[in-house]
C-alpha cells in the first residue's frame, strides 16, 4: 500500500556527525521533514527558561519542528509551563529508569546485565505508569523496548494486559506514541492494539548521523497494520 500522509522523523538530533544544516539537507533529499530533539540539561546547554527559548529559537531559522527529549523524570521543573509549551512537541522514553538508591538505570547500554528480570520489569512498569502519567509529554518513545539480556522475552514479557496499560495511559492524556526504526519496537501486535484504540503513531530513528529518516521497520508496520 501507499502512505497516505507525509513521512516525518521526529526523532533525530543534534551531533558533531550531523548538523542542523546537514539534517535539513537529508531531509529534502529523502522527500520528508524531521523534528530535532536535543536533551535537556547542562551537557546540550538547556537548563531554565532562557536557554530553552534560545535553543528554540535557533532551530526556528530552519525548516524543522523544535522538539526536546527528557532522559529523567521531573525534569520539567526546571521550566515554566509557558516556555516548554513553545516547543512543538516533547518526546520522552522510559529507558533511564530511577533506582532506590538515586541513582539511574539506563537501559540502553549494552554492557548492562540485569540478573532478576521480574524485579525489574514491576520496576520498569511503574517507571512507565508515572511517565505517561505525570511528564508533560506528547510522544512516548521506543514504548516496550527491553535491555538488551532478555530482549529475547519480548512476547513473554509484553502480554496483551501489560501493552493494554501503556496503551489506555497514552490514551487518556493523548499522547502519541512513537515506532522506533533503531530498536525495532513496539511488535506489529502492540501496533495494532493501538491503533483499535484509536492511538496516533510517530516515526523516529534516533539518528544523530546519516541513517536519519532512513526508515524501513516503520514502513513495514505501517503497511502491515493499515
Amino acid at each position: 500500500m501507499a502512505l497516505n500522509f507525509p513521512i516525518i522523523d521526529y526523532h533525530v538530533h543534534r551531533s558533531g556527525d550531523l548538523t542542523v544544516e546537514e539534517a535539513v539537507a537529508l531531509a529534502d533529499a529523502r522527500g520528508m521533514k524531521f523534528g530535532i530533539v536535543d536533551h535537556p540539561g547542562a551537557a546540550d546547554g538547556i537548563t531554565n527558561d532562557d536557554e530553552l527559548r534560545a535553543y528554540i529559537q535557533r532551530l526556528r531559522a530552519y525548516p524543522v519542528y523544535a522538539g526536546l527529549q527528557p532522559m529523567y523524570v521531573g525534569w520539567s521543573k526546571a521550566f515554566s509551563a509557558e516556555a516548554i509549551a513553545e516547543l512543538d512537541y516533547v518526546l520522552m522514553d522510559a529507558d533511564t529508569v530511577p533506582l532506590d538508591d538515586g541513582g539511574w538505570l539506563s537501559i540502553w547500554r549494552r554492557d548492562n546485565f540485569i540478573a532478576d528480570m521480574d524485579a525489574f520489569i514491576e520496576r520498569y512498569l511503574a517507571h512507565i505508569e508515572n511517565v505517561l502519567t505525570n511528564e508533560p509529554i506528547n510522544i512516548f518513545a521506543r514504548p516496550t523496548y527491553l535491555p538488551i539480556n532478555f530482549a529475547r522475552h519480548y512476547d513473554e514479557i509484553w502480554t496483551e494486559d501489560r501493552m493494554r496499560m501503556i496503551i489506555d495511559l497514552a490514551k487518556a492524556r493523548d499522547i502519541a506514541l512513537e515506532i522506533a526504526e533503531n530498536v525495532r519496537v513496539p511488535s506489529l501486535r502492540f501496533i495494532r492494539l493501538a491503533k483499535d484504540a484509536g492511538i496516533k503513531f510517530t516515526f523516529g530513528t534516533n539518528a544523530r548521523k546519516q541513517n536519519a529518516g532512513n526508515f524501513h521497520y516503520c514502513i513495514e508496520m505501517a503497511e502491515k497494520a493499515g
